[in-house]
């Protein structure tokens, strides 16, 4: 055999460093591509479970509903019977028969509260009459010695406009919180 030329020089290693760099990249993108679908599965696994609650949760929705449903039904019969009941309550009569001495001690009876209230309403305008009376006579007396408070007109003026602005803001100040809270 003859010894030739070495290959090795032909060999290019710019093309064994790329052909090298190409399988890292082609591992890099199948790692990524994995990745990328191992989150698609992830993500429809998590969908179906999502759509399994939503079914559970409608199919729980949809029992309540046809459970609410019966109770309105029944609630509705219910108040119609209760309404039937009263108005036939309403249709009763009830008859009764008063003998005339019976009516005539209901009277004498009514008569006897009726004097009765008659004689404490007199008794009563004659006490107010009385101490009406007494408190003239003390007012008098009591003007005849110019005892008691008496206040000028000079006083009363003052006073007045002092307690004018002061029962004015009250009565507002009523008004305004009746009017607030009647409006909520």
């Amino acid at each position: 055999m003859a010894i030739g030329k070495s290959k090795i020089s032909d060999l290019g290693f710019d093309s064994f460093q790329n052909m090298i760099d190409k399988n890292i990249e082609t591992e890099r993108t199948s790692d990524k591509f994995d990745r990328q679908l191992r989150a698609y599965t992830e993500a429809g696994e998590r969908f179906d479970a999502a759509r399994k609650c939503i079914d559970t949760a409608k199919d729980s929705l949809d029992e309540a509903y046809s459970i609410l449903r019966k109770a309105i039904i029944n609630a509705n019969v219910a108040a119609k019977g209760i309404k039937e009941s009263f108005s036939k309550i309403q249709d009763v009569t009830i008859c009764a028969k008063i003998s005339t001495s019976d009516w005539n001690k209901l009277s004498e009876h009514r008569n006897g509260i009726v004097s009765d209230e008659r004689q404490l309403l007199e008794d009563h305008q004659r006490k107010t009459k009385e101490i009406l009376s007494h408190h003239f006579y003390d007012m008098t007396n009591m003007m005849a010695k110019n005892n008691g408070v008496w206040l000028s007109n000079n006083w009363v003026k003052s006073l007045l406009w002092i307690f004018l602005p002061c029962l004015l803001y009250t009565v507002s100040s009523i008004a305004y919180y009746v009017i607030f809270f009647v409006n909520k």
